[in-house]
C-alpha cells in the first residue's frame, strides 16, 4: 500500500511539472528573444528606433523649413508670419545637426518629402489669406504633435549620449513650435484627423513572442507530457503482490 501511495505522489508531481513546461518553454524562448536586442547593439552603433528618430527628423525638415518660409512671406496675421519664421530657422539648424549625426552613425536619410507632406505642402501653398494660416497652422501642428511621442520615446531609452543630447534638442524645439503654432489662434480641435503619424504603434520586440517562440513552447509541452504519461503508465502497472 506504501508503495503504490508512493507511486501516485510521483505521478501527480510529474503531472503537474510537465503542466508547467509550456510556461517554462515561452520563458526560455523570451530569454533568447530578449538577447538579440544585445547582439545587435553590439554590432551596430545606435538603435533601430535611434535611426528611426534621425530619419523622422529629416522627413520632418524636408518640409517644414520651405512652408515656414513660405509662412514668413504669405502668412495672413502677423503672429502666423513670425511662427513661420521661427519654424524655418529651427528646422535649419537640426537640418545641420541630422546630417551631422547621419553621417557619423552611418544612417542614409531621404532627399525628398514623404508622399504625405507633398500632398500638405501642395495644400498649404495653394491657400490664401485665413484659409493659407488655418491650413498651415493645422498641419504644421499636427505633425509636431506626432513627432513629439517619437522623441520622448528616443529621449528616455536610448543608449547613445550623443542621440540622447539631440533627442533633447529636439524635444524642446517640437514643444516650442507647438506652442507657438497654438498661439496663432488658428488650430483647430480637430487638427489630429490630418496626423497620418499618429497611426505609428510602438512594439517592444522584448515583451512580443513570435510564432516560431510558441511553437517551440508547444513541442516542448508536448514532450514533456508524452514523457509524463510513459511514466505514470510504468509507476501505475501493478507490482508484485503486497
Amino acid at each position: 500500500m506504501r508503495h503504490r501511495i508512493v507511486r501516485w505522489t510521483v505521478a501527480v508531481f510529474l503531472v503537474v511539472l510537465g503542466a508547467a513546461c509550456p510556461a517554462v518553454g515561452v520563458a526560455m524562448a523570451s530569454a533568447s528573444q530578449a538577447a538579440q536586442p544585445g547582439q545587435q547593439r553590439a554590432q551596430q552603433p545606435i538603435s533601430d528606433l535611434d535611426r528611426e528618430f534621425l530619419t523622422v527628423i529629416r522627413f520632418a525638415n524636408l518640409w517644414e523649413i520651405p512652408m515656414g518660409k513660405l509662412a514668413a512671406e504669405r502668412g495672413n496675421s502677423q503672429a502666423v508670419r513670425d511662427t513661420g519664421a521661427v519654424l524655418a530657422a529651427d528646422h535649419t539648424k537640426l537640418d545641420v545637426a541630422v546630417k551631422e549625426l547621419a553621417g557619423r552613425f552611418g544612417v542614409r536619410l531621404p532627399d525628398k518629402p514623404s508622399s504625405s507632406t507633398q500632398g500638405w505642402m501642395n495644400e498649404i501653398s495653394a491657400k490664401t489669406g485665413d484659409d493659407f494660416d488655418s491650413t498651415f497652422a493645422d498641419r504644421l501642428r499636427a505633425a509636431h504633435g506626432t513627432v513629439f511621442g517619437l522623441i520622448a520615446e528616443v529621449r528616455s531609452g536610448t543608449r547613445d549620449p550623443v542621440i540622447r543630447d539631440f533627442a533633447t534638442q529636439a524635444n524642446e524645439i517640437v514643444m516650442k513650435h507647438m506652442t507657438l503654432l497654438e498661439g496663432t489662434g488658428h488650430v483647430s480641435a480637430e487638427h489630429g484627423m490630418f496626423a497620418e503619424a499618429a497611426a505609428r504603434q510602438t512594439s517592444y520586440p522584448e515583451n512580443t513572442l513570435t510564432r516560431g517562440d510558441l511553437l517551440l513552447a508547444g513541442v516542448v509541452a508536448v514532450l514533456m507530457m508524452a514523457a509524463t504519461i510513459g511514466i505514470v503508465r510504468t509507476f501505475s502497472a501493478p507490482g508484485p503482490a503486497e
